[in-house]
């Protein structure tokens, strides 16, 4: 019997990847939407939405980008509960967020780019912009 660090998936081809499924409804609820919050394990995060990207706040990296634009899905779970999710560039990590406005809250399940840490977390929301066509990134002031 295997354990949980074996690898069982010996011969299978490593495809570049293969065809995304993308299915179910959509909604554009978050377009226009910008959120700050902080997750107890540290990360700190500005996140807004347009019609097709997601911008969010990521620490310096090596040319100085500090703030990542990507496409992104949304879907309404219930009303007022989001889900958004994307993957990072090069295929390398991905982000499952669910914003609960009523409750002012936000989850998530992600792994980080190149598989350095997954972040399994909740934070409180503080919504700092809405206009409600298209998001604006608003850096730290």
């Amino acid at each position: 019997m295997p354990t949980p660090t074996d690898n069982v998936a010996i011969n299978v081809p490593n495809a570049d990847h293969l065809p995304d499924k993308v299915g179910g409804p959509k909604t554009s609820a978050m377009v226009g939407r910008t959120f700050e919050y902080q997750y107890p394990t540290g990360p700190q995060y500005r996140i807004s939405f347009s019609k097709e990207l997601v911008y969010f706040t990521v620490p310096p990296l090596p040319d100085g980008t500090d703030v990542l634009a990507l496409p992104y899905q949304q879907r309404e779970i219930r009303p007022d509960i989001f889900l958004v999710h994307w993957i990072g560039p090069g295929r390398q990590g991905h982000v499952a967020l669910v914003f609960d406005l009523e409750q002012k809250r936000v989850d998530c399940a992600a792994l980080m780019p190149a598989g350095l840490y997954e972040l399994f977390d909740r934070a409180v929301l503080r919504e700092v912009y809405e206009n409600g066509e298209s998001a604006l990134y608003l850096p730290y002031e």
